[in-house]
């Protein structure tokens, strides 16, 4: 079915005219008849009963101008729409993170967005660093959120947002630096500078962690054996300042000398979309403790 065709033939059966149809459309009455007759020839039915002076739907054209009411009036309320996102600037976005970033500050960085760009939508889909960056490439998510690593990529644009030193966290009240070795202490073997804390805590203060217990991904099984006195872990400030701040998680030492940051990543071909810009400005002023 031709819609322009269907558009006519829609425009004649509701102001009952082939005129007012014509002046309508802008086009001339003798083309409306030929092109409403071109469309009941394609549709092999007889739409128009041309044995009265007035205009009179047949039976299936009756039926037919039923169904495209129906379509034009969605259409006006999809122009309707389209006209009122763009003028209040309204778009979407899909945000990628990992679990160490997405899993402590996506619930609240995302409120203060979307307090600040009310006409923003977004969409959050959390995976490993290496899901990530793919759907990245390939469009599937606009905007990356990672943990910090060197991206060597000339079609991605990498913005580390913020650095924050490690910090050794206990849930028991009792752990000091004087007794912490004695204790459980989670390690991430795939984060090297989770290696270079423990280093740095053992030569520093003459200690060693021979109890120590591998803990790959996920970040809420580390806090839950935090949480329940399972073991100590040293995490990066972001990782845990909302427990940290609570007074859930005791910090039995912070390590200024290691920090960490995490990074926003997108694709340069994304990075000048508006709405893309404004919340990479926004992740530009964004602090944890702000």
């Amino acid at each position: 079915m031709d819609l322009h065709y269907l558009k006519i033939f829609y425009e004649v059966a509701r102001e009952k005219s082939f005129t007012k149809a014509a002046n309508k459309l802008y086009i001339n009455q003798s083309a409306v008849s030929i092109q409403v007759k071109k469309f009941e020839e394609l549709l092999n039915a007889k739409l128009f009963d041309r044995s009265s002076k007035k205009i009179r739907l047949t039976y299936t054209g009756e039926a037919l101008y039923r169904m495209a009411e129906d379509i034009f009036n969605k259409v006006q309320r999809a122009e309707k729409e389209i006209n009122r996102i763009i003028k209040l600037g309204k778009a979407k976005i899909v945000i990628g993170a990992t679990s160490i970033i997405g899993d402590p500050l996506l619930p609240r960085l995302m409120e203060e967005f979307s307090a600040k760009h009310g006409e923003i939508e977004y969409e959050i889909q959390m995976g490993n660093k290496a899901w990530l960056l793919k759907s990245l490439k390939e469009g599937e998510i606009d905007i990356a959120l990672l943990d910090e690593e060197h991206i060597v990529d000339s079609n991605l644009d990498v913005m580390t947002v913020e650095k924050v030193p490690y910090v050794l966290i206990t849930g028991k009240k009792n752990i000091t630096l004087e007794n912490v070795a004695d204790y459980p202490l989670i390690t991430r073997s795939n984060v090297p500078n989770n290696a270079k804390a423990i280093n740095l805590l053992e030569e520093k203060y003459k200690i060693s962690f021979d109890n120590r217990i591998t803990v790959l991904g996920s970040l809420e099984v580390i806090k839950g054996m935090v949480r329940n006195e399972i073991a100590n872990v040293i995490l990066p400030y972001y990782a845990v300042h909302k427990e940290i701040k609570s007074g859930e998680f005791k910090v039995v030492e912070q390590l200024n000398e290691i920090k960490d940051g995490y990074q926003v990543v997108v694709t340069k071909d994304k990075s000048t979309l508006t709405p893309i810009i404004k919340f990479l400005n926004f992740m530009s002023e964004y602090k944890i403790n702000g």
